[in-house]
């Protein structure tokens, strides 16, 4: 009798930013063998964050970041090849801090664990609401500043911040199929 061939788990993964109203959040779609540095690539998509700053993930009591900042800090291990099922230990809450200036602290969760679907195309981002805030802006506290400067009336501030941003910026918008669009070049390199 031949073997049956296990499908690898996919884990539905809401990713929410911490300190934040209303609530900037995501829901994506990974195979559990993806790696950490992968993911940390995916959240950067799915956000709308640019990839310009150190990050970490806090999962189980134990730290995992890139090569150089794990040989810097201590107790942290390094992300690549460091397969997120292996970490989890029936864990179903870790953290990812991306920017440690700012200090943007995204909460990921494990809402569901799924079969692969073999018609379905993984990582996929499956929902979300509202825009990530602009590089930069100086943490929770800046960026509803700069939320309440771009609704408020015109002046100098609003002006000045209205040309940092690139001439718009709506924190109320999030459109997954956008975001799934630039996903699709991300499959071929996750599964090398």
């Amino acid at each position: 009798m031949a073997k049956k061939k296990l499908s690898p788990k996919v884990y539905e993964l809401t990713i929410s930013l911490v300190d934040i109203e209303p609530i900037i959040w995501r829901k994506v779609l990974v195979h559990e063998f993806i790696e950490l540095n992968e993911l940390h690539i995916l959240i950067q998509m799915v956000m709308g964050w640019q990839n310009a700053h150190l990050y970490a993930f806090e999962i189980g009591g134990k730290s995992y970041s890139d090569e150089e900042s794990a040989e810097e800090l201590r107790n942290t291990f390094v992300a690549d090849g460091t397969i997120l099922s292996d970490v989890l230990e029936n864990k179903k809450k870790f953290t990812y801090v991306y920017d440690f200036g700012d200090n943007w602290v995204h909460e990921i969760k494990i809402t569901k664990t799924l079969v692969t679907d073999p018609r379905m195309q993984y990582p996929v981002c499956i929902g979300g609401e509202n825009a990530c805030p602009p590089e930069d802006c100086g943490g929770p506290r800046r960026f509803e500043h700069l939320k309440s400067v771009l609704a408020g009336e015109d002046c100098e501030e609003k002006d000045m911040l209205i040309t940092w941003v690139g001439g718009y910026y709506n924190p109320y918008s999030f459109d997954p199929n956008f975001v799934n669009k630039h996903l699709i070049w991300i499959d071929d390199e996750l599964e090398d």
